[in-house]
């Protein structure tokens, strides 16, 4: 209906990008957690967190993206709906019922196709927030793993001391 946020030529995404700028999508798919974390060398595991917290960084900015779309959308139906549903109301259809009225304005084709936009900017929010607190959660358990490793280093270099 209106001119998107998210267009690169709206002046709010240009004010945006004029002070920050977006992740780039990390190469590769959406990493798994590795199996067996204790067994990892120190670099390979800091290597798999850097790749998760790019991969978070990413898929942030993509959700916050689909929520925007998304809120535009919903918008876009409240309008399209109000102006049909303006739009039917003629001498005619005074005698009708509330009800009848916004059942008429819901079949328009208007009104279908921007509650069809709604449903598919609200699915791939949903599919982009999945993706978002996988990478979130895989990187949580990284960062555990690194924070354990890292206490453990003090008492491993005591106990190598006494070890001849």
């Amino acid at each position: 209906m209106s001119n998107s946020p998210l267009a690169p030529s709206h002046p709010i995404m240009g004010d945006f990008l004029s002070k920050f700028s977006l992740p780039n999508r990390p190469d590769g798919s959406v990493p798994d957690i590795p199996s067996f974390l204790d067994e990892m060398p120190e670099n390979v595991l800091m290597d798999t967190y850097t790749l998760f917290m790019s991969w978070v960084s990413y898929s942030k900015s993509e959700l916050v993206m689909a929520e925007i779309a998304e809120e535009r959308s919903a918008n876009d139906l409240k309008v399209t709906e109000s102006l049909t549903l303006i739009g039917q109301w003629d001498e005619k259809s005074k005698g009708d019922t509330v009800t009848l009225a916004k059942a008429r304005r819901d079949v328009s084709p208007e009104v279908m196709q921007a509650q069809a936009t709604y449903s598919e900017q609200r699915a791939y929010r949903k599919l982009v927030e999945s993706v978002f607190e996988r990478c979130e959660r895989g990187a949580q358990v990284l960062s555990r793993e690194l924070s354990r490793r890292i206490s453990l280093a003090p008492q491993e270099r005591r106990q190598g001391k006494y070890v001849a």
